[in-house]
């Protein structure tokens, strides 16, 4: 987390030797306070970012750090957006490519949410097509990387343009049969898929096994979390993205470039 002066927004600075901070700018001493709204010092930053990195959650950080709850949580909801704006490369080489719906299962929700989702959406949610659910589309290369975006929906007119910004023309994407998919060879890739409906999941190289085991990792975690809020679920998304994306990397690389 780069420091940035309260008084004039400059991030230039120079460190003092009793560890505050003077702005460049406006020559305005700090206490040490790299992000202005939270008061952590450079070594708290560090023991909060281990923290969370670990997956201790905002009680546990709170009672570790003798801060109170409410700012651990705009501490997490920092690094949880620095996490979503580190965004993988184009794809290229073999790709997978799928949809997933977000939303738990209606057997684990009360009475009032089901009156309130009907409420919203004017119907009780299912599974499949049709659902309440919040749809999102995944990309995986077959190096390890993966991209998810919360979508509106799950046309091709929805999908198709990600995967063109995304994924580099010619590479080989892999997927089942949905129909949203069927124009991508004529956008320019190789485009190949197994037939789930047929318990069919793999074909030679050609199956999304990579893509299911994100998604899986995916809704392990957020139901871990008791159900997360629609309104956060992008920020969650981005980090659990990232998580997956740094998984083999030790704590401190990881540390390092959410900090850099």
């Amino acid at each position: 987390m780069r420091f940035q002066c309260k008084n004039c927004g400059s991030k230039k600075y120079w460190k003092l030797a009793d560890g505050s901070y003077r702005c460049r700018n406006c020559r305005r001493d700090s206490k040490g306070y790299i992000v202005p709204d939270i008061r952590f010092t450079n070594k708290e930053w560090v023991r909060f970012i281990d923290l969370f990195l670990i997956g201790a959650n905002g009680p546990a950080i709170s009672q570790q750090l003798k801060r109170s709850q409410a700012m651990i949580g705009k501490a997490s909801r920092l690094l949880r957006i620095v996490m979503t704006k580190d965004v993988p490369d184009v794809f290229e080489g073999i790709v997978e490519v799928d949809e997933t719906y977000l939303g738990g299962q209606k057997k684990n929700k009360n009475k009032s949410q089901l009156r309130k989702e009907k409420e919203i959406f004017g119907k009780e949610s299912k599974r499949g097509f049709g659902t309440t659910k919040q749809p999102v589309f995944g990309i995986l290369c077959r190096s390890g990387r993966v991209f998810a975006e919360l979508v509106s929906d799950t046309e091709a007119k929805d999908l198709i343009p990600i995967i063109t910004k995304r994924v580099k023309l010619g590479s080989r994407i892999c997927s089942d049969t949905y129909r949203s998919y069927t124009g991508l060879a004529a956008a320019g890739y190789v485009h190949r898929t197994v037939e789930h409906k047929q318990k069919e999941y793999v074909r030679g190289r050609n199956h999304i096994n990579g893509l299911e085991g994100f998604w899986g990792f995916l809704k392990r975690k957020l139901a871990s979390k008791g159900g997360v809020r629609r309104i956060y679920l992008p920020l969650f998304l981005g980090e659990y993205v990232w998580r997956y994306n740094h998984r083999k990397e030790e704590l401190k690389n990881q540390r390092i470039k959410l900090t850099r």
